[in-house]
């Protein structure tokens, strides 16, 4: 086998790999905020306020959807009194989204439940082989 078909077929495995995992992610994603009473992509929008306050154009781009997608999902967050808007101190145009103390109670509530699913899930993984996936993630973020 030539070099390149060697490459390719690396990336075709990790491509397969990586997309199963997505998928089964968004499913236990969904699952989740269905018993919450919110969308997948709601979760995730709480999981990245955790750290950070960012404005609804970064949001956007964090979570890979258009801007007006992030209006919607902050307006029915905010009357959950999940999140809160604030102007920045320093552009008083831009609106960046921070979450409420019910916010943060919440999303350690959301947290704890997706663990769980993913307890189930991945259950059968060895110690070694979990710390390895979680190891080959964080790799990837810093």
């Amino acid at each position: 086998m030539r070099y390149s078909s060697l490459v390719e077929s690396a990336v075709d495995e990790l491509t397969r790999a990586l997309m199963e995992v997505h998928r089964e992610m968004r499913a236990i994603l969904g699952t989740v905020a269905r018993g919450a009473g919110l969308t997948a992509q709601q979760i995730e929008m709480l999981c990245v306020l955790e750290n950070r306050h960012p404005s609804f154009g970064e949001l956007a781009e964090l979570l890979g959807c258009d801007k007006t997608n992030i209006t919607g999902m902050a307006d029915r967050l905010a009357r959950r009194g999940l999140v809160a808007r604030q102007h920045d101190p320093r552009d008083r145009r831009v609106t960046r989204l921070q979450l409420t103390d019910h916010g943060r109670s919440f999303g350690t509530t959301l947290k704890r439940s997706v663990a769980a699913a993913v307890a189930e899930r991945y259950g059968d993984l060895r110690a070694p082989e979990r710390a390895a996936l979680a190891a080959l993630t964080q790799a990837r973020q810093g």
